[in-house]
């Protein structure tokens, strides 16, 4: 009984304090999005070079999450089309990265990469810099995505994406 009249003791000056103490606001997160068009300019594969052959392009589109002005997390998904002589694929590429603001609209990033349809896996670094046209956002972003898997090796490939943000 005495352990319990000293919790109720202690507990009611502090349920008071904070009751009566005000907080200042504090931001949540931010939602955006993006949507784009992805296409690689040159890649090499281990023992070769392959200048995409056949050609292939991306249509990105991805769900950010801003903590602040200098940290964001981005889930992206990226359909891809192949247009080869007699077999046409699409892939997606599931994307999810963390974005570091770099100050004057530039950002820093790494995603993580997993290609359904291709089996691949890896890593792409990017650099991107924002702008606006109007009032509408946009960015450019260099990719340098990095894969293995599947049994083709590793891959590097230099890519450019062009995007609008929402």
């Amino acid at each position: 009984m005495k352990i319990r009249t000293l919790f109720n003791v202690s507990f009611l000056p502090l349920f008071m304090a904070l009751t009566f103490t005000s907080f200042e606001a504090q931001a949540q997160n931010q939602l955006g999005g993006h949507f784009g068009i992805v296409q690689p300019l040159v890649s090499f594969q281990e023992n070769a070079p392959n200048h995409f052959d056949p050609y292939t392009i991306g249509f990105p589109m991805g769900i950010t999450v801003r903590k602040n002005e200098k940290f964001a997390y981005d889930l992206e998904f990226v359909g891809f089309i192949s247009f080869a002589e007699n077999n046409d694929a699409v892939n997606l590429l599931v994307h999810p990265g963390l974005l570091w603001g770099l100050g004057n609209s530039f950002t820093f990033g790494t995603r993580l990469a997993y290609e359904i349809g291709g089996g691949r896996y890896g890593f792409s670094p990017l650099l991107n810099k924002g702008f606006a046209i109007g009032d509408q956002p946009v960015f450019i972003e260099f990719v340098l995505p990095v894969r293995t898997g599947s049994g083709g090796g590793l891959s590097v490939t230099a890519a450019l994406h062009l995007g609008v943000g929402f």
